[in-house]
């Protein structure tokens, strides 16, 4: 598979190769120019990074976390710039997924409020946005 994505990125740098694929990851490690089509009608074409700078889904964050009695979700949907939470996990550890606005970075702010709370923390990470982001918001907007 690297010596596909290899070859096709050094022949893109002298031709023009028109790939076709639902695999958006793999199209984000290759390919240097995006076309998006939906329903016969061409939706989006420019660089992966112009496409993903463009959407107002920019990835979000991630937080494993101990909040006991908290209402954890609610807490978190009064950050400035979170859109929306979804919380996963049964047992006292509570998994958060927070979509953000596009150029918010949201960590320091949740790593405040859990401070505050005194929430044990697991895990906070920043989730990018990807192609499949881009294609979502393009092709279905209802979705996000």
């Amino acid at each position: 598979i690297r010596q596909v994505r290899e070859l096709i990125k050094n022949l893109g740098g002298h031709h023009t190769i028109l790939l076709s694929t639902h695999i958006l990851p793999e199209v984000e490690m290759t390919c240097s120019r995006v076309i998006i089509i939906h329903k016969g009608r061409i939706e989006a074409c420019d660089t992966p990074d112009n496409l993903l700078a463009k959407i107002r889904q920019a990835g979000g964050v991630v937080l494993e976390a101990k909040v006991g009695k908290d209402n954890g979700a609610e807490e978190l949907m009064k950050i400035s710039g979170v859109r929306d939470v979804v919380t996963d996990g049964e047992d006292d550890w509570k998994r958060f997924s927070l979509r953000v606005e596009s150029g918010i970075d949201v960590r320091e702010e949740v790593f405040r409020l859990a401070a505050d709370r005194q929430w044990a923390v697991r895990e906070l990470t920043q989730r990018r946005a990807t192609l499949e982001d881009v294609f979502v918001e393009l092709t279905h907007p209802d979705l996000v």
